[in-house]
């Protein structure tokens, strides 16, 4: 496939935490994609092209890929957790950028 044929991608970095604690990796993982499939359902998921890229359990911290104008749709759905299994739980956009690089450093 051509480069001009493939989608431009963007990377959100983010804060998770379940009540008041960082979840493990694979908590997080089911917890984000469980989020934007209730949220915007599979067709959704599909058209952002969403991805969990990287999760570091301690720190509570990751980077999500998203197609370049899903990335504002991506940010709102992050934005509107707010609870999870009957827990508190906070799902913060930091920053977004081009490449994953630059978004480790936000």
């Amino acid at each position: 496939m051509k480069p001009s044929g493939r989608f431009k991608r963007r990377y959100v970095s983010f804060s998770l935490s379940v009540a008041g604690m960082p979840p493990s990796t694979d908590a997080a993982r089911k917890i984000i994609h469980e989020h934007f499939l209730s949220f915007y359902g599979e067709l959704g998921i599909s058209e952002l092209a969403f991805k969990l890229v990287e999760y570091d359990q301690k720190s509570g911290r990751g980077i999500i890929r998203c197609a370049r104008g899903g990335n504002d749709k991506a940010i709102f759905c992050m934005a509107c957790m707010h609870e999870w299994e009957g827990k508190t739980c906070r799902l913060e956009p930091i920053t977004t950028s081009g490449s994953v690089r630059k978004a480790l450093k936000g």
